[in-house]
C-alpha cells in the first residue's frame, strides 16, 4: 500500500477530493452536525446546558466512550419525527454530495426511535418509515443513493425479543433496506446469542453487517462470522490479534468497514499511528475506509482519505483497491454498482 504511485496527477490531494465515493458504515443518528443538533434544540425547545453547561459548542468534544454516549444520546433523543429522520439525511446527503460520494449505506436504529431511552412515547413504525423513506427521497434529489442499514442494538434490545426483526418483517420497512447489522457495546453482549434473529433476517433476504472486533477481541469477530453469517464486519480491527481468524476473513473475503478517526478518538487504538490497517491489508483482508459518526467526530470521507495517506501508509492505487472493494462489497444494484466501479477506475 506504500511507495510511488502510478497515477497520474499533480496533487494525491486533489485526487482524493475528486474520486468518485461511496461508505458503508455510518450511522445516521452519529451524522448529525453542531449545525444540525441546534436547529433540533431550536425545533423542539430544548435546553442543552444539562450537557453543555455554557450552551452548544462550537465543535464537539469528548474524552472517550463514556463522555461521547453521553453526548450523542442527547441528540438521539431530539430525534422525535419522521420529519427529524428526513431532514437529517438530507444534511448528511449534502455533505455527502458535496464529498463525491455517490452511495452510502446508512445504518439507523428502529429500537431507539420506537422506545427512546429517555422515557418519552416513542414513533410509530409508520412514522419512522416515512421519514426514512423521505429522507432517502430528498438524499437522491443530492445525487446520492441510499441504502438503509437497521441493526439491533445489542446492549438495550435482548436476544429474540424481535422489536427490529419483527420490524423488517413488516409492512413498515422502508424503502432502499439492504441489510441487518448488530451495533452496541460488544463487551458483554456476545453476537452468538443472536443467531436466531439473523437467520430470520437473511430469510428476508437481508444479509448480516454485524459490528465485531472494535471494543472486544477476535472471538467477537469469530462469533459474528459463524454465528450471524456475517459477509462484511463494522470495525474488525482487531482481527488482527488472531492470525488465524487474518487468513479466514482474508480467504473468505469478507470485508472490514475500517473507521481510523473514530477509533482513535474513543480510544480504541492509543493513537491514530498506531491503527492496524496495514497489518489488515497485508494479511490480505478486504477493507474500506469510513467515517462512523461523521457529525460527532468532525470527520468526512475525504478526511478520512487523507488520514490513510498521510498517517498509515496508503498510496493512490491502496485507495483505489479499497474503493473498488467497497464497491464489491456493497448492496448496490447490479447496473449501479458496474457504474460506480468503472468511474472510480478511470479516474
Amino acid at each position: 500500500m506504500t511507495g510511488e504511485t502510478s497515477l497520474p496527477g499533480p496533487d494525491v490531494h486533489d485526487w482524493l477530493r475528486t474520486v468518485p465515493k461511496l461508505e458503508l458504515h455510518l450511522h445516521l443518528e452519529g451524522s448529525m452536525s453542531v449545525a444540525t443538533v441546534r436547529s433540533l434544540i431550536e425545533r423542539h425547545g430544548v435546553d442543552p446546558t444539562p450537557i453543555w453547561p455554557d450552551g452548544l459548542p462550537d465543535s464537539f468534544s469528548f474524552e472517550g466512550f463514556p463522555d461521547f454516549s453521553r453526548q450523542f444520546l442527547f441528540g438521539l433523543a431530539l430525534l422525535r419525527s419522521g420529519e427529524d429522520l428526513a431532514s437529517i439525511t438530507e444534511d448528511l446527503a449534502a455533505t455527502l454530495a458535496a464529498q463525491q460520494v455517490r452511495y452510502a449505506e446508512v445504518t439507523t436504529t428502529a429500537f431507539t426511535h420506537f422506545r427512546p431511552l429517555d422515557g418519552r412515547a416513542g414513533m410509530s413504525p409508520t412514522e419512522y418509515r416515512h421519514g426514512l423513506d423521505e429522507g432517502r427521497r430528498r438524499a437522491a434529489a443530492h445525487g446520492v443513493a441510499i441504502g438503509w442499514v437497521i441493526d439491533i442494538p445489542r446492549d438495550l434490545e435482548s436476544p429474540g425479543q424481535q422489536v427490529t426483526v419483527g420490524f423488517l418483517d413488516s409492512s413498515e420497512a422502508p424503502d432502499g433496506l439492504v441489510a441487518m447489522g448488530l451495533g452496541g457495546n460488544e463487551v458483554g453482549n456476545p453476537a452468538g446469542p443472536y443467531a436466531d434473529d439473523f437467520a430470520r433476517a437473511r430469510a428476508m433476504g437481508l444479509p448480516a453487517v454485524p459490528h465485531a472486533g472494535e471494543t472486544d477481541g477476535p472471538a467477537s469477530v469469530r462469533a459474528a462470522v459463524d454465528d450471524l453469517g456475517a459477509v462484511r464486519i463494522g470495525h474488525g480491527i482487531r482481527s488482527v490479534e488472531d492470525g488465524d481468524l487474518l487468513d479466514e476473513l482474508a480467504a473468505r473475503g469478507i470485508l472490514l468497514e475500517v473507521c481510523p478517526t473514530s477509533n482513535d478518538l474513543l480510544q480504541i487504538v492509543e493513537t491514530i499511528d498506531d491503527h492496524p490497517l496495514s497489518q489488515l491489508v497485508e494479511a490480505g483482508v478486504p477493507v474500506c475506509l469510513n467515517t462512523d459518526d461523521p457529525g460527532w467526530f468532525a470527520n468526512d470521507l475525504t478526511s478520512e482519505l487523507v488520514v490513510a495517506s498521510e498517517r498509515l501508509g496508503v498510496d493512490l492505487e491502496g485507495h483505489r483497491t479499497m474503493l473498488l472493494d467497497a464497491v464489491g462489497a456493497s448492496f448496490l444494484g447490479g447496473q449501479g454498482k458496474a457504474d460506480l466501479a468503472a468511474e472510480i477506475a478511470a479516474h
